[in-house]
């Protein structure tokens, strides 16, 4: 065989030889590395479906119980809200049917866990309540019924300027759950609007008598932290409570009806 010849075959078979080992060594690296790999055993859970943002009718039962005892939480505008409900631990049909709307986004249930001391009262007064999580679907509440007051360096409840558009029949109806209500005194019904100042109470009362066409009237009311300032509450006067009967009821549960004055 010709020298240059027999020298190119040794060549080409070296280097066939050289990259073949290449590849060998590469494909023992690769699965040591891959066998090194430690793989979890556990059984993962389905994903959960994401929270659904509000509805209709719980934005309509949110404003309604934000014009009384609800609160929306929020440290500054880079965080979200969380709401917190409560009621007297008396009413506790009343705080588990809010559960029963808004426990999607509820992590705890309703628990005993407030006291409060009311100076007025001279007495300690058991709560029951729940909370939301924190979410940026809560952030218009916040938003539309708090005001930061700067003499006072603190956000203030309000009554908001589309009230008169967003109180609904179903929002009453919850005002009313959250407040004391039916008066066998004088027959009507008494909305805690106390927390309010005069100006955003005298505009409640406004939409009431002229969108619902309810006649109503003012009480005054001491201020709990301050028996000498006196504020006001919304009367529901009797000679309108059949019309706000047929407007509301539709909406209360049965174990709340005594705040229209209705026996159960």
């Amino acid at each position: 065989m010709n020298n240059s010849i027999y020298l190119r075959f040794n060549d080409i078979n070296a280097r066939l030889s050289f990259n073949y080992n290449r590849y060998i060594q590469s494909t023992i690296y690769q699965c040591k590395v891959y066998s090194s790999k430690k793989y979890s055993t556990k059984i993962r859970k389905p994903k959960k479906p994401p929270i659904p943002d509000l509805n209709e009718f719980q934005k309509e039962v949110i404003f309604g119980c934000m014009l009384g005892n609800l609160m929306a939480e929020r440290l500054d505008s880079h965080q979200n809200t969380r709401l917190r409900f409560i009621v007297n631990n008396l009413e506790k049909a009343y705080i588990n049917h809010l559960y029963s709307i808004f426990s999607v986004y509820v992590k705890t249930p309703p628990k005993d866990v407030i006291v409060s001391i009311f100076k007025l009262k001279k007495g300690i007064t058991k709560e029951i309540m729940f909370s939301t999580l924190k979410y940026e679907y809560f952030n218009w509440i916040e938003e539309t019924f708090y005001l930061y007051i700067e003499e006072r360096d603190r956000k203030l409840k309000i009554v908001p300027e589309n009230a008169r558009d967003k109180l609904t029949p179903v929002s009453l109806a919850y005002l009313i759950m959250d407040s004391d209500a039916y008066s066998g005194i004088n027959g009507g019904i008494s909305l805690n609007t106390e927390k309010f100042s005069d100006k955003d109470v005298l505009y409640l009362m406004n939409i009431l008598e002229t969108k619902f066409n309810l006649s109503c009237s003012l009480i005054n009311y001491p201020y709990m932290t301050n028996k000498e300032e006196i504020r006001h509450r919304i009367n529901i006067n009797k000679s309108s409570l059949p019309d706000l009967i047929n407007l509301v009821k539709p909406y209360m549960i049965p174990s709340m009806l005594y705040k229209l004055g209705i026996s159960t």
